[in-house]
């Protein structure tokens, strides 16, 4: 998610003609083909837009204020939650057969708390206090 989130923010930072991989990738000091596979779930969320080739790059699909932390955690994240629950269970065990029970609202109402907080900052608002 921090990973993303820096990405989106050189490219907000560079403009509307947007930047390449290889310049990300020297601002997050890491290999332009992690960077690529990044902007690859971002790009099928909707959040940027790549152009390949020779002169390609990579631009924001919407403006900064129109995506929201929770946009970008949603491209890149694969579990649904920030807590998961043990998928087996031991029936037998009186611990372990009410986890799912005693956690489930606990881990639910993090997650709300979350996706409300990451709904309440947009790119636009972390790019303005780059520059």
């Amino acid at each position: 998610m921090a990973t993303a989130v820096q990405i989106l923010c050189v490219v907000a930072y560079k403009g509307p003609g947007g930047t390449t991989a290889e310049m990300v990738s020297r601002s997050l000091r890491t290999n332009p083909v992690v960077v690529r596979r990044m902007l690859k779930s971002l790009e099928r969320r909707g959040l940027v837009e790549i152009r390949p080739g020779k002169d390609g790059g990579v631009q924001l699909a919407r403006a900064p204020d129109q995506i929201t932390l929770a946009d970008i955690h949603s491209a890149v994240e694969t579990e649904s939650g920030v807590f998961a629950l043990r998928p087996g269970r031991n029936r037998n065990c009186p611990v372990d057969s009410r986890m799912r029970e005693l956690l489930g609202p606990i881990f639910g109402a993090a997650d709300i708390a979350v996706e409300t907080t990451l709904k309440q900052t947009t790119l636009g608002s972390l790019v303005d206090r780059i520059a």
